[in-house]
Formats: structure tokens, C-alpha cells, sequence
């Protein structure tokens, strides 16, 4: 298939953003409105050349989004978002009169929020009646129309406060389930500290093989089992480090999970480009610190 779009479009207005801050900041870099009617209007993001996250909401009418995967209908109150370039494409099916869509493209910045939603609810999903999420993006479109985001930051601050309420819904709405994967993520959570936790048990307690475990984990986390693990056990050493100052290096080390200190802190200073030392020292002028995640920890006060 081709990488073509409607040529017959009524005058519905788009604004672009050329960012011209060297700051990586997370920014919206265009947005518009589509009245689609014509079938030869298809995406093929695999072969688009600039780099991008793309959100389309469906305003009336009805699109396809398709995955590698899977066929996602789009009607009214539906949306999708994926990184461009990548493995999916839209288009104007051909049981479609018209498909009214409101995009929004947002800095590759934004792609850590990008991979959040889409381990709550993947990379296409409905928004309820109840969400402020539409009036909010129609907020953005007339904000870009009439100027109102005129500066780079206040271009920033918008586009960063859509994508944190995006991510909320995310979290309070998940739309993936899968039992046994389910299981499997529970499973680390509750035994990420385990020095032997592998791969092969967490694959025989579910009751998947090793293989359908990787790939049915990534596809519904966007993330394999094995990364999700070290991520984890990072996760939890920056909350010990900080909280549980009376525990050394080597405790901390031991107490998420690694085998030995020295294989901990090789981790550490290439997730966090610092030492856990550092990293702990950074934050000693505070009598309290707390620390805030996108989830509830457990963390346990002893192994």
C-alpha cells in the first residue's frame, strides 16, 4: 500500500510549530482537523520520515487503525496513538462515507508517556462520555488557531499537562487483560527482591512457556519481562537509597534483588548517570524525602 492522503479536503484549519529551543522539552508541534471522504486517504507510518507521536481522535464518522496485530475500528469518541515513524497505518474504510478526526503531534520528548498509556490501555482505545480529554484537545486546537501558544513554554506546558491527563486516564482506565500475563507481572512485583528469580520460574508458575511469556508480556506491557525486572528492582533501590539510609550499598543491592554491589552499581550508573552513592548524597540536605511514583510500591523493610 501506498503512503497517500486525501487530495479533496473542505477548509478545516491546521496549525504547525516550528520549535526553535534547544531544551528537550516534551511540545506539540502541530495540530488540525481532517473531513475525510475519500478512500484513497491512507497513512502508512512505517515509511514517514520525520520523527513524531501522532494522537487522532475520531470526532463522527468511521476510520481504521491497524497494527501488525490487529484492526481497531475508529467511530466517534475513539483514538489512537503511536510513535511515527512505526508499524501501523490509518486509512478511510471502504464501508465509510466520512471519518472527522482531530489530530495532534506531539515531540519524540513525549514518547516515555507514549509507552506509559500503552502498557494501561495500548495504542488504541475509547474515551468515555465522562472525560474532559476532547474538550480539552478541541481547548488546544482553538488555543493554536487564535495564538494563545505563542511561546515555546507556554506550547510546552500545554502540551505537557494534555499528556499527564492522558496518562491519568491511561491508568484509572486500563483496556489490556491477559490472565496469565497479569500473573507473571504480580509475580515480579511481589518476588523482584528473590536474587534468583528467572525468567523460567515465572514462565512455570503462570503456566506459559518462556517464549509466549516474552513476547505476550512485551505485547501487552511494550516491554519484555526481563527489562521490566531490572526496571523494577531500580525502582525500588532509588526509594531504599533515599528512605533507608541506615542500610549500605551492598544491603540495598541485596535487598532488590542483585546478586552483588559492584554488578548493582554498574546498573544504576547507566540507568541513572550517577552512582548510588551520588544519587544518595545528592538528597542528604533534606530531612525527609519522598519519593512519588505512578504506581504503589511494596516495598519491604527487610528481605
Amino acid at each position: 500500500m501506498t503512503n497517500t492522503k486525501s487530495s479533496a479536503q473542505p477548509p478545516f484549519d491546521s496549525v504547525g510549530f516550528h520549535i526553535t529551543s534547544a531544551l528537550p522539552l516534551q511540545t506539540l508541534r502541530g495540530i488540525g482537523m481532517h473531513h475525510i471522504t475519500s478512500h484513497d486517504y491512507h497513512w502508512d507510518n512505517r515509511v514517514r520520515k520525520n520523527s513524531y507521536v501522532l494522537l487522532q481522535y475520531t470526532i463522527s464518522g468511521k476510520g481504521s487503525f491497524q497494527t501488525p496485530d490487529h484492526t481497531y475500528p475508529q467511530q466517534a469518541g475513539d483514538l489512537f496513538l503511536v510513535q511515527v515513524p512505526g508499524d501501523s497505518q490509518y486509512s478511510l474504510p471502504d464501508d465509510s462515507e466520512c471519518w472527522d478526526v482531530l489530530y495532534l503531534e506531539f515531540s519524540s520528548e513525549c514518547l516515555p508517556l507514549l509507552y506509559h498509556i500503552h502498557q494501561s490501555c495500548g495504542p488504541a482505545f475509547h474515551l468515555e462520555a465522562s472525560s474532559t480529554l476532547p474538550e480539552q484537545m478541541k481547548q488546544l486546537y482553538a488555543d493554536a488557531i487564535s495564538n494563545q501558544l505563542a511561546s515555546v513554554f507556554d506550547n510546552s506546558k500545554a502540551a505537557y499537562a494534555f499528556l499527564l491527563d492522558l496518562a491519568d486516564y491511561a491508568l484509572e482506565h486500563p483496556a489490556l487483560s491477559s490472565p496469565r500475563v497479569t500473573l507473571a507481572k504480580n509475580y515480579l512485583d511481589s518476588n523482584y527482591y528473590n536474587t534468583d528469580l528467572n525468567l523460567d520460574e515465572v514462565a512455570d508458575t503462570v503456566g506459559l512457556s518462556k517464549y509466549h511469556l516474552c513476547r505476550e508480556f512485551n505485547h501487552l506491557y511494550g516491554i519484555s519481562p526481563g527489562k521490566y525486572l531490572a526496571n523494577l528492582r531500580l525502582q525500588k533501590s532509588c526509594a531504599l537509597l533515599l528512605q533507608s539510609r541506615q542500610h549500605t550499598i551492598a544491603e540495598i543491592a541485596s535487598m532488590v534483588g542483585f546478586s552483588n554491589d559492584n554488578y548493582f552499581c554498574k546498573v544504576f550508573r547507566k540507568a541513572f548517570g550517577t552512582t548510588p552513592t551520588q544519587y544518595r548524597l545528592q538528597n542528604q540536605n533534606y530531612d525527609l524525602v519522598r519519593v512519588l511514583h505512578d504506581s504503589h510500591p511494596r516495598i519491604p523493610s527487610d528481605k
